[in-house]
């Protein structure tokens, strides 16, 4: 049987959205990763998440989802989140990729090679965008301030001493107010406004 009679009674926008479906499915499902060393699986993307279990350096993982720093990821019978520097992402494996994943690399990326790029940028426009300040850790933070003398009490009680750093030296032709990030005008501290010590 002539395997395009199948779609013969189906409208394009019809199969458009079930080709889209197929490869969307595809690439979910074609994510993979290994754990790069032995880590502490959390059962919700944070440092101070309880403890899902561990798993062990090489480990094979499905990758579900992303979050800032995050992954979640299946293991076996293990599933929760680790750190994304801990995982490297494909199989690692070259020149032996199936047809769906090519497609889709080429459908997503313009390119069937594996490049991998990890970056964490930490907050997003949208949290940004969210953000409300949060008055009670300022005024906790503020608490926390102690006078210069207070501080130098607790410096003379620790045995600290002072110790007077040279500055280092530009490089010639550098200025203090040159800008090497493109337009800020940013100057060195006077050394009226240096701290030199309690």
């Amino acid at each position: 049987m002539n395997p395009l009679l199948i779609f013969r009674g189906l409208n394009p926008a019809r199969l458009a959205g079930m080709l889209a479906l197929t490869l969307t499915a595809s690439m979910a499902l074609a994510e993979s990763g290994t754990l790069i060393r032995a880590a502490d699986l959390k059962q919700k993307p944070f440092l101070d998440a309880a403890s899902a279990g561990q798993l062990p350096a090489n480990s094979v993982l499905d990758i579900v989802a992303r979050q800032g720093a995050w992954m979640q990821v299946k293991s076996g019978a293990s599933s929760g989140w680790v750190k994304l520097l801990n995982v490297r992402t494909g199989s690692g494996k070259t020149g032996s990729s199936n047809g769906i994943g090519t497609l889709a690399n080429v459908v997503t990326t313009g390119s069937s090679g594996t490049t991998v790029t990890t970056g964490v940028k930490g907050v997003s426009k949208e949290d940004l965008q969210k953000s409300e300040p949060d008055f009670k850790e300022l005024a906790k933070l503020d608490g926390m301030a102690v006078s210069t003398q207070d501080a130098a009490r607790a410096a003379q009680q620790a045995k600290l001493v002072v110790v007077l750093v040279p500055e280092i030296a530009l490089p010639r032709g550098f200025s203090s107010s040159s800008s090497s990030s493109g337009g800020s005008n940013t100057t060195a501290p006077s050394d009226s406004n240096r701290r030199r010590g309690p």
